[in-house]
């Protein structure tokens, strides 16, 4: 399917071929295809006159609910193996910040330590919700400090409907968390050099610095 930005390329490049000399044939020419959103229309008519565009829609929204419900492992491995390490999260200004009168609020170079200014309020335990012994590992560390779950792979719709009526601290049900699209595993490595390259992996503020539990204790 051709985006909107494609379509009118192509077409721009039809256009000015159309306007040129005749120089000979060098190469097979393909027609526009249809913008993307005039597609989706023709499908939604088609199925609309073939009288299938209930059941069309149905299998779209399940499709998409199960996506949603159950999505794709970020690909993290699990390991086992207990090692400590503690990080620096320190943040380098890649090039000067600008407010919108074009004064510099944040010179190119500039450190940011983020803990220094908002320190953690609670951890994050990050899993893959397909092993109950991490699954419970998690739970194990969920009551005796402020944590959030978080999946990288597994589902955390089933996880919640699971544990629903558990009671941890005086609360029931236990939050757990998929990180979509990786952004938290993602911005951690790209903006902070902290790489959660495999799970369980706990991490915890020690000071000014992040401590990264990796493994299990037994």
């Amino acid at each position: 399917m051709q985006t909107p930005r494609a379509a009118a390329c192509l077409l721009l490049c039809a256009c000015a071929v159309a306007c040129a000399e005749d120089l000979g044939s060098k190469a097979p020419v393909f027609s526009v295809d249809q913008d993307g959103r005039d597609q989706l229309k023709a499908l939604a008519k088609q199925k609309v006159d073939q009288g299938a565009f209930e059941a069309y829609k149905n299998e779209f929204i399940k499709r998409n609910v199960e996506a949603i419900k159950h999505p794709a492992p970020l690909g993290v491995k699990t390991a086992y193996a207990h090692r400590v390490e503690l990080k620096d999260a320190r943040y380098v200004m890649p090039s000067d910040v600008k407010d919108q009168n074009g004064r510099i609020v944040a010179r190119r170079g500039t450190v940011i330590e983020p803990l220094k200014i908002n320190p953690l309020q609670s951890g994050m335990i990050f899993i893959d919700g397909r092993d109950e012994a991490q699954v419970q590992y998690a739970l194990r560390a969920y009551r005796a400090m402020p944590l959030k779950i978080v999946l990288v792979a597994g589902s955390a719709f089933d996880l919640r409907v699971k544990f629903k009526d558990l009671v941890v601290n005086g609360a029931r049900a236990v939050p757990f968390y998929f990180d979509q699209r990786a952004m938290i595993v993602g911005q951690l490595k790209s903006l902070y050099k902290i790489d959660i390259n495999s799970v369980p992996a706990l991490l915890t503020q020690a000071g000014e610095k992040v401590r990264l539990e990796f493994g299990m204790v037994n």
